[in-house]
């Protein structure tokens, strides 16, 4: 089976410009550049220094974007074998260290953990429906550190449950895809 590769650029922060290479897989629909541009703008007063947390790496240019912008450290969830070593690769190709790639399923691995993250990205395959189920273990596991920063990419009818806890902080709708940033209060 011959594997298409595809290259997404990097849009801000220290590795601005540089690319990665992602497996053209039905399970694998990376966050648009002009998408990525809006969430970063939107978090580029606070991920400085942020513990991040990308549930599904996918192709992992979420994961890649928030170093790039100086986040601490993001651990990276994939449970896709070559997906996972594509973004090994990547990682390599890009020399960064704190991207803490995992070969593994990231509700069993959010269940387990007990880790807190001060943002989290939550971008499941469209087609999982995995995006409540997501946000319920978070909330039951507790991992959130206290003020965190939640972002929920989903199909625009898709509708979202989130804790009281969660305030709406932003907001950006397209025909298809809705894109949202919420902040843990306390």
């Amino acid at each position: 089976m011959k594997i298409k590769k595809n290259k997404i650029v990097i849009t801000g922060g220290y590795l601005k410009g540089r690319t990665i290479k992602t497996i053209n897989h039905p399970l694998v629909r990376p966050t648009t550049n002009i998408s990525r541009q809006i969430l970063f703008n939107w978090l580029s007063k606070i991920i400085i220094d942020a513990n991040c947390l990308d549930c599904f790496a996918g192709s992992g240019i979420l994961s890649f974007e928030a170093i790039s912008r100086r986040a601490y450290c993001i651990t990276s969830l994939e449970n896709n074998l070559f997906i996972f070593k594509q973004l090994l690769y990547n990682r390599v190709n890009l020399s960064v260290k704190l991207v803490n790639i995992i070969y593994t399923n990231a509700l069993r691995w959010l269940s387990n953990t007990n880790k807190k993250f001060d943002i989290v990205f939550i971008d499941p395959p469209f087609k999982t429906n995995l995006v409540n189920t997501t946000i319920n273990v978070i909330n039951k596991r507790n991992i959130l550190s206290n003020f965190s920063l939640i972002y929920v990419e989903s199909k625009i009818q898709t509708n979202i449950e989130v804790p009281t806890t969660w305030i709406l902080y932003k907001k950006k709708l397209t025909k298809n895809i809705a894109y949202r940033l919420y902040y843990k209060n306390s």
